[in-house]
């Protein structure tokens, strides 16, 4: 890895050392660039951020509880692995908090920016068009809690925020999938013209589709490959 030390990008500015390796590591998990099963080797990680490795250990255990790491005696810590029971456990907690959301949010529709979520909805095809990965799960996301936001339920907030964080490993494992590609993009549409009509009831539908499309399809995805990768 890069060597970028925190006191050169100058994250210590916005919160203490922890935080700072903490969002860090969280970051490059989120981003890609450190992915499912790989090894986290705490002396490389320290001389990357240019830390001592003890924020680092400290980090690493804050994200075990975040669901992001895995340790393993006598081995170390890992980026979390992907698996049919995790993102089975994250999407069923998902989809009935998102709905929820989504009526919070229905009580005041004028707390949606319309252009924003027209111009992000855009730009999320755009993404798509260019297999731009990276910006448009950035974007979705964006897209996501433009709606989200309009609850004002800072508590269920803060939980959706995390169960998207775990979930983000997931939705890049399926960015290229076929029928996952051509279902999104008509499911975001309905989501803006459900937005744009007002219509709560027809949000939470879009919703439950949403879910029920993972179930149907992802799922069995996922569930051929970790049997294929466990011999089965």
């Amino acid at each position: 890895m890069q060597e970028i030390s925190v006191f050169d990008q100058k994250i210590v500015n916005f919160g203490n050392l922890h935080n700072a390796v903490v969002d860090r590591i969280r970051g490059m998990i989120l981003a890609g660039d450190l992915k499912p099963g790989e090894w986290l080797r705490q002396d490389d990680l320290a001389k990357t951020f240019g830390v001592s490795t003890v924020p680092v250990r400290e980090a690493l255990r804050q994200l075990q509880a975040e669901g992001l790491v895995t340790f393993h005696p006598r081995r170390g810590a890992m980026v979390a692995q992907i698996s049919v029971a995790h993102y089975e456990e994250i999407y069923l907690i998902r989809e009935q908090l998102e709905k929820l959301a989504c009526r919070f949010a229905a009580e005041n529709f004028d707390q949606i920016s319309m252009p924003r979520l027209k111009q992000l909805l855009n730009e999320i095809e755009i993404a798509e068009k260019n297999r731009e990965v990276a910006r448009r799960v950035q974007l979705v996301r964006e897209y996501f809690f433009t709606i989200f936001n309009a609850s004002r339920k800072e508590h269920l907030l803060r939980i959706l925020s995390t169960l998207w964080d775990l979930s983000e490993q997931y939705r890049r494992h399926f960015s290229s999938v076929p029928e996952a590609i051509a279902q999104r993009l008509v499911h975001y549409r309905m989501i803006y013209q459900a937005c744009a009509q007002r219509d709560a009831d027809a949000l939470v539908h879009i919703f439950d589709q949403i879910h029920a499309f993972a179930k149907s399809n992802l799922i069995p995805l996922l569930r051929e490959e970790e049997n294929k990768n466990l011999g089965r």
